[in-house]
């Protein structure tokens, strides 16, 4: 949001601007002789005013808003909450102290207070952070005011980087009264995210994951080496080489000489750069273990007072969570100083605004709509018109279905150049828009299309289920066939060949295949169904009371079972068996 304010983004000129002011709530003593620090994105104003000993600083800043394509604007501001918020990490980082416009965390983490899970103040962790007051030399304030000016002159891509890191990094320093370990986690994290995404790094074999190189290494013994060489980079194309390398070279890379001259002077045990490897390595792995197996770091870690920035645990070099600190600072720091900056930079940022949400819309406003690349839109119509089968289901006050009859003319005149997947979707929009509305409104459907009906809805699949089961007929199926084209159904759903059909419909399908089993005589398969039904459709107490005993109720009805009671619609549709003769 800061970086939106200033307009470099914009591709019209201002039609607004707002003064905006905020409160800020620190620990930072900027100087009794300092009455403002102006930087790029506003400026700070110390007060005499405080709660305590928590400091309040006015945060004052112009918002521009630009104009729309015809010259207006709907939006009037953000208001300052937003930039306020994100201001506060920027203070709270380059200034290295607590910045919040949360008062009570403020007070708390510099009150001196044991943390609940460490039982120790976090000020014993951390130096200066967490003191109950920090007093700031006149370099300390023109460095705010110099890295501002550049974080704000990043290009989009890595303001936007640069932004998460400070934000994850100041979070993490927060966690260290709580949870030592995820504060740890967060640390590495924070210069994770941009090893991942600003390092450049070019996958290669040699930095694949040593036990899964020599395993494949040793299983290409012997094949031709063009061909083990395209199964390698097969594999380098689909799974991530080593992360933990990455975040090492990152870190290294962007580590200057001067981390370990003048800005490790008056430190305690300062990291020395022959175990920065080393303790880069124990960093990440500590990282890893506690995100997949909430493992402790090694004890001598989480002790309170331990002096310096880095120490020994089974003659492995470890850093605490000072000397961690530092280093990630440190890091984010170098790699914000050297990237390029713009003045302006033309770029989509709405959806990046405070409050912004992109939302789908209700099939209404798009599922009859016919545009370009119609051939790979079958899945997403047929989405569209089983949520709006599902809503009259529920509800038979609802509009009637969107008239798609524009949509499957032009889809016929493709359906014989497509590929039997792409042309199952459009197929299954025939026979149910025509099964559900009145017989003058329904799609023509030309003798090419009936006849892909026929041969291709006749085999178990996905489409054909839902339209069987909407319909209210029974599949020309074996029962395998049938459990086959629900299990196809759950298994494709989430994939791109697939669609995903409203929970009412999917459970719907199960329980009409349960009532199969039924019938059958094949009791436990019926439960085993039923059983699915009630857990991917949770909360339906009529499915409840049926898995108490499927059998004993009679017939298995999904309508009775999931639809709200009202008279029976002497109207309802009878349309032809899909695949039928």
């Amino acid at each position: 949001m800061l970086q939106i304010a200033t307009g470099k983004l914009f591709t019209r000129a201002p039609i607004r601007t707002n003064k905006l002011r905020g409160v800020l709530y620190t620990n930072a003593n900027l100087g009794y002789d300092v009455d403002r620090v102006e930087t790029a994105i506003g400026c700070l104003l110390p007060s005499e005013a405080g709660i305590d000993r928590v400091k309040a600083v006015a945060y004052e800043f112009v918002e521009k808003i630009e104009a729309e394509e015809n010259g207006r604007t709907v939006l009037i501001s953000s208001t300052a909450a937003p930039y306020v918020l994100d201001f506060s990490a920027v203070v709270s980082f380059a200034l290295n102290c607590m910045c919040s416009p949360d008062y009570g965390l403020v007070d708390r983490l510099t009150i001196g207070r044991p943390g609940v899970s460490t039982r120790v103040p976090p000020g014993k962790f951390l130096r200066r952070f967490f003191d109950r007051e920090v007093y700031c030399q006149t370099s300390e304030l023109d460095f705010l005011v110099a890295f501002t000016k550049q974080l704000i002159g990043l290009k989009r891509k890595q303001f936007l980087g640069s932004m998460r890191a400070i934000r994850t990094y100041v979070n993490a320093i927060h966690r260290l009264a709580d949870d030592i370990e995820l504060a740890y986690t967060l640390m590495v994290a924070a210069v994770e995210s941009l090893a991942q995404e600003f390092d450049g790094h070019e996958p290669d074999w040699a930095s694949y994951d040593d036990r899964k190189r020599r395993a494949v290494d040793k299983a290409l013994e012997g094949t031709p080496e063009e061909t083990a060489e395209r199964v390698r980079n097969a594999l380098l194309g689909v799974e991530h080489t080593s992360l933990g390398r990455r975040f090492r070279e990152f870190c290294c890379a962007h580590t200057t000489p001067a981390f370990f001259r003048e800005e490790a002077l008056g430190v305690s045990n300062p990291l020395a750069k022959n175990d920065l490897q080393e303790g880069l390595k124990n960093a990440y792995t500590a990282r890893s273990e506690y995100v997949h197996a909430l493992k402790r770091l090694p004890h001598i870690l989480a002790f309170g007072d331990l002096v310096g920035e880095q120490t020994v645990n089974d003659r492995s070099v470890f850093f605490t969570t000072s000397g961690l600190a530092r280093l990630m600072r440190h890091t984010i720091i170098t790699f914000v100083q050297r990237q390029i900056t713009v003045e302006v930079e033309p770029y989509p940022y709405h959806l990046e605004r405070d409050g912004i949400a992109l939302l789908p819309l209700a099939a209404e406003y798009w599922v009859g709509n016919v545009g370009d690349g119609i051939a790979d839109q079958g899945h997403k119509k047929l989405e569209g018109l089983l949520e709006q089968i599902t809503e009259q289901l529920q509800n038979p006050d609802q509009p009637a279905l969107t008239d798609m009859r524009a949509v499957l003319s032009s889809a016929n005149e493709i359906l014989r150049g497509i590929t039997p997947n792409r042309r199952k979707p459009f197929l299954a929009l025939h026979v149910l828009f025509n099964g559900l509305v009145p017989e003058q409104d329904r799609a023509e459907r030309p003798n090419h299309v009936e006849a892909f009906i026929r041969t291709e809805f006749r085999p178990p699949s996905p489409e054909a289920l839902f339209c069987h089961v909407i319909l209210g007929q029974t599949p020309p199926w074996t029962l395998s066939e049938h459990g086959g084209a629900v299990d196809g159904y759950f298994k494709r759903r989430g994939k791109s060949n697939g669609f995903r059909a409203p929970r009412l419909l999917e459970a719907a399908a199960v329980l009409d295949l349960a009532e199969r089993y039924r019938a059958a005589g094949q009791l436990e398969d019926c439960r085993r169904e039923v059983a699915r039904a009630v857990e991917n459709h949770p909360g339906q107490p009529a499915l409840l009371k049926l898995e108490e005993d499927p059998d004993g109720a009679g017939p298995i009805s999904w309508r009775t079972l999931l639809l709200p009671v009202r008279p029976v619609d002497p109207g309802m549709p009878t349309a032809e068996q899909p695949g039928g003769s």
